[in-house]
């Protein structure tokens, strides 16, 4: 009922601000909502109310809201009582026993005063709207000294009306302070660990809350004001769990970090890197951790801890154990941008929040606050002795030459982060930390550039595992000099670098790489004789110390030498291969021109494969001797297939190539059209979507027509798809289909999903699609996460029918390319419902690919280049680049002038394939010339034309490098 209701009134939902005007505040109370179910809560959150609380005694959620935000609960089917307003001179004053901002300021003042030799003050922001600074407060023995300790962070008042949480943090500040030296629990833990305390994140809100509005959650930006533990980078703004209105209590801001408050509290965390962080809010009794979005990758190490803790952390009622434990997103309900999320992600701080209090967040001062502090105590205490005495892995990383700190990336092999999180590092201090369990063993990678990666084994205890690693700095030999010694040899020598055993030399024909390793020498040798390079070209060399890890490359030294240019060109291989839809199937390839290192000519030869990678041979080359690009193969290609080239560059002269390995592939179709792919499960065509048990095509129960695609009534651990062909879709295309259900509502689900080509491997939510409903509880077999409104189909209908407008969603992010589409149900472990009917598919502006006909195999190429010069007396001199597929090359020559056809009087057999050939035709007749040309050949037949010295033939000319074989009938096999 709440998801119906709530859809048809959000659109009309009118929002009210909530800034203060010249008469005072707009008028607010605080609603208690029944909230008999998560879905509920969930519909609350998704309809954009301001929830300040949960009371799980008496299932209520704690909403502020105005009077036509009141109307709109009512409007949308809640129930509700109605608690007190914030325009009651009575609730403003009821605070005054709180501390307020002044209050606060007046006591970090004071204690710093009192105890310098423990508490140093920070600044973290001065830059807030209405004059306030955000503070933290250093505890630590001998504060100005440098120190190696842990790193512990406690902050509260995010929200500015949470006054309760301040009182928690001034305690923490007094109780340690006071204390120190003379009780041992907590000389131990500001003599060993150093502890921040941030009392007030928001005190510029907080004065607006003791001043003019009790109610007041959000920080004081002018016009738009925001709510700071929206505002944090990581998941800003991801998952419906916060607004982007400036009239909505759960404003994100207008970018991430937008707002001082969250700026300070980002530089605090950057420079302290906490082991642990704990955040204070009230109300509901939660103890939580990230993500605010989704599960962390180290949950189980995370849940251990909320739960220890759970256990002894007395609520209200003085009993433990009650807390409600777990990811933010699931305990209580999704929030992007939390404080939390950022700390851990990006900071790799163990990030903690607690919200206090069962009922309130301002309950009765004399009632309750020496009660919640002391209580609290609890907590906070608990994470101090996790920081020193419980399972986790702690060192400390040195360069093992200077003894100073290495800022290293650690890795642990048992954890594989999937939210984007920043790298693990050491602090600037060299100390890092990760949270373990007890009697797990973990395996650590430790790395850093420029120093040597180490690896350790780590078994954990009962306690903390302490591995301090000493990294090894590999240094270059600190001179490489080259020097051309004779016809094709280049000597190296360099000095000995330290503690080296090995040196990797290595060598490029370009200046900066990529370079090529060429030998491994042993120390204590520093010289090596590099034989066989070409004359006439600079070489390029670096060489790399093993000490016993590999060093950073030396400078660069260069020296060319004498004797014959044999290297092949400069050449980046194959740009491009892409599909012109022909009615034959054909490819096109492009690449950039190559650049001659030895000051010839230069061709192309062209290779292709069905698989990847492959060695480009004189078995799989298509094309040869080609002058330049592009080029098109239509050499038997099938529809559909996939085809890999590789094509490089030959230096016409001395017959080298550039060696490249650069593989792009095609696959060829025909033309293409746009139009609607559309399946209707086979009333009017064929029914190409794949069903998998219990989907099925049924003959009744369609849309339009009698045949649909139906689960019928499904079972329990259920998950089961419907998945459609590959269809190539572009920016204006959307998916449309036609469905109703009856699925067990807030257990069992069904969505959309997608998956893009070629692989289809993986596949996600379509998001797109206007789904009509939540999920609120997760163990479905599908693995679905709970979600808010909008995000499944999950509700149940006695009667199912199919709405009048059929369920549509943009395929606008899948343009120009081919995706499958499915449309997967995930039930849990009991209750089931009559299951999921899809019929009418459609999927709009759709791209259809005619088929392409295969073309003929191509004969041998024609060489390509020919370059012809007189030899010793009448004989002639031929370079050439060699057909592709010639295993051998004849020349035939005629006399001219040429009347009519050619005419071919004599031919020269077995020129071989090495690009260059002599023969001798003797002299033409007196007033005539001889013709000739160089043609391919294999054991069997000749190829086409071939080049004559004014260019390739007409006869030769077409698409492809191996069209139009012909045999020209001389006197060669």
């Amino acid at each position: 009922m709440f998801r119906r209701i709530l859809l048809s009134f959000l659109a009309a939902s009118l929002l009210v601000a909530t800034a203060a005007t010249a008469s005072g505040p707009v008028r607010k109370r605080l609603v208690h909502v029944r909230v008999q179910s998560d879905e509920i809560l969930a519909a609350l959150v998704d309809a954009g109310f301001d929830i300040a609380g949960m009371n799980k005694r008496d299932r209520t959620a704690g909403v502020v809201a105005t009077e036509d935000e009141i109307r709109r609960l009512a409007d949308l089917g809640f129930g509700f009582t109605l608690g007190p307003s914030n325009d009651d001179p009575v609730t403003i004053q009821a605070l005054q026993d709180y501390t307020d901002p002044a209050e606060l300021a007046a006591f970090i003042s004071q204690t710093a005063a009192a105890f310098p030799n423990l508490v140093r003050t920070r600044v973290l922001s001065t830059n807030l709207f209405e004059g306030h600074q955000q503070v933290a407060v250093r505890i630590t023995k001998d504060p100005d000294l440098p120190n190696d300790r842990p790193v512990f962070v406690l902050d509260s008042q995010h929200h500015a009306r949470e006054v309760m949480t301040p009182e928690i943090a001034k305690d923490m500040i007094e109780y340690l302070t006071s204390r120190y030296g003379t009780d041992p629990a907590v000389t131990r833990w500001v003599d060993n660990i150093e502890i921040w305390v941030v009392a007030s994140v928001n005190p510029d809100g907080a004065a607006h809350v003791f001043s003019v509005d009790n109610m007041w959650r959000r920080n004081r930006r002018p016009s738009c004001p925001v709510d700071p533990n929206r505002n944090y980078p990581v998941a800003w703004g991801t998952c419906n769990g916060s607004s982007g209105s400036c009239t909505d209590d759960t404003n994100r801001g207008s970018e991430p970090a937008s707002e001082p408050e969250t700026q300070g509290m980002l530089a605090l965390a950057s420079d302290t890197r906490p082991f642990y962080a704990l955040s204070y809010h009230t109300y509901g009794e939660y103890i939580m951790y990230s993500y605010g979005c989704s599960n962390p990758d180290e949950m189980t190490a995370m849940q251990e801890v909320a739960q220890s803790l759970n256990a002894i952390l007395q609520d209200d009622n003085g009993q433990t154990g009650t807390y409600t434990v777990g990811p933010i997103w699931s305990a209580i309900y999704l929030v992007d941008g939390g404080s939390v999320d950022t700390w851990y992600n990006q900071y790799g701080s163990y990030a903690f929040t607690i919200e206090a209090s069962c009922c309130s967040f301002q309950p009765d001062y004399a009632t309750w606050r020496n009660v919640t502090v002391q209580r609290q105590r609890t907590a906070w205490q608990f994470f101090l002795n996790r920081t020193l005495d419980a399972p986790q892995i702690r060192g400390k990383i040195t360069n093992a030459a200077t003894g100073q700190p290495v800022p290293a990336r650690v890795d642990v092999q048992e954890v594989v982060f999937t939210h984007g999180e920043s790298p693990r590092r050491a602090d600037a201090r060299g100390v890092y930390h990760w949270l373990a369990r007890a009697g797990q063993t973990y395996h650590l990678t430790y790395s850093q550039a420029g120093y040597c990666t180490l690896q350790r084994t780590v078994t954990v205890g009962t306690g903390p595992a302490t591995e301090d690693v000493a990294m090894a700095q590999p240094t270059p030999p600190s001179t490489v000099t080259a020097v051309g010694n004779g016809d094709h040899r280049i000597d190296l020598t360099w000095s000995a670098a330290v503690n080296a055993t090995q040196y990797r030399v290595l060598r490029s024909l370009d200046s900066g790489g990529p370079y090529q390793e060429i030998a491994l020498v042993d120390a204590p040798a520093t010289g090596y004789a590099d034989l066989g390079v070409s004359g006439g070209v600079p070489y390029y060399y670096v060489v790399r110390a093993l000490q016993p890890c590999e060093s950073a490359a030396s400078a660069e030294a260069s020296a060319q030498t004498t004797g014959a240019c044999t290297v092949g060109p400069a050449f980046d291989g194959v740009a491009s291969v892409t599909n012109p839809g022909l009615t034959t199937c054909s490819l096109e390839l492009d690449w950039s021109a190559a650049a001659t290192r030895c000051g010839g000519a230069v061709s192309y030869d062209v290779f292709r494969s069905a698989t990847a990678p492959f060695v480009p041979s004189e078995a799989n080359r298509i094309a040869s001797g080609l002058a330049s690009t592009p080029y098109t193969d239509h050499d038997a290609l099938a529809d559909g297939g996939t085809y890999h080239y590789v094509v490089r560059a030959v230096d016409v002269g001395n017959g080298a190539d550039d060696g490249n390995v650069v593989t792009r592939a095609g696959t060829p179709t025909g033309p293409s059209t746009i139009g609607t792919w559309s399946d209707d499960a086979g009333d009017t065509g064929g029914a190409t979507l794949a069903p998998s048990a219990p989907w099925s095509v049924q003959s009744s129960g369609g849309k339009t027509g009698p045949k649909v695609y139906a689960t019928g009534t499904y079972t329990n651990n259920l998950c089961s798809a419907l998945t459609s062909p590959p269809i190539s879709v572009q920016s204006s295309s959307v998916l449309r289909f036609a469905a109703k259900y009856d699925i067990e509502a807030g257990w069992d689900a069904a969505v959309v999903e997608v998956a893009e080509g070629p692989a289809f491997a993986t596949w996600s939510r379509l998001t797109t699609v206007n789904y009509p409903d939540s999920l609120s509880n997760v163990g479905n077999a599908c693995g679905f996460p709970k979600t808010f409104a909008g995000t499944v189909f999950s509700r149940q209908y006695a009667t199912p029918v199919y709405p009048a407008t059929d369920w549509n969603g943009s395929l606008a992010a899948f343009a120009g390319r081919e995706i499958r589409l499915r449309w997967r149900i995930g039930s849990d472990s009991t209750g089931t419902g009559k299951g999921l009917w899809v019929d009418d598919v459609a999927v709009t502006d759709a791209v259809f690919r005619a088929t392409c006909a295969t073309g003929a195999p191509s004969g041998l190429g024609e060489p390509a280049s020919l370059v012809a010069s007189r030899g010793a007396g009448t004989a002639v001199e031929v370079a050439f680049a060699p057909g592709c597929g010639a295993t051998d090359h004849v020349a035939y020559w005629g006399a001219g002038p040429i009347a009519g056809s050619v005419q071919w009087s004599a031919a020269a057999c077995g020129l071989g394939t090495s690009g260059s050939a002599s023969f001798d035709p003797g002299d033409p007749p007196e007033g005539s010339f001889l013709y000739f040309v160089v043609v391919g050949q294999d054991a069997t037949r000749e190829g086409s034309f071939g080049a004559a010295t004014g260019g390739e033939r007409p006869e030769a000319q077409a698409i492809g490098g191996c069209d139009l074989a012909q045999v020209l009938g001389g006197g060669c096999p």
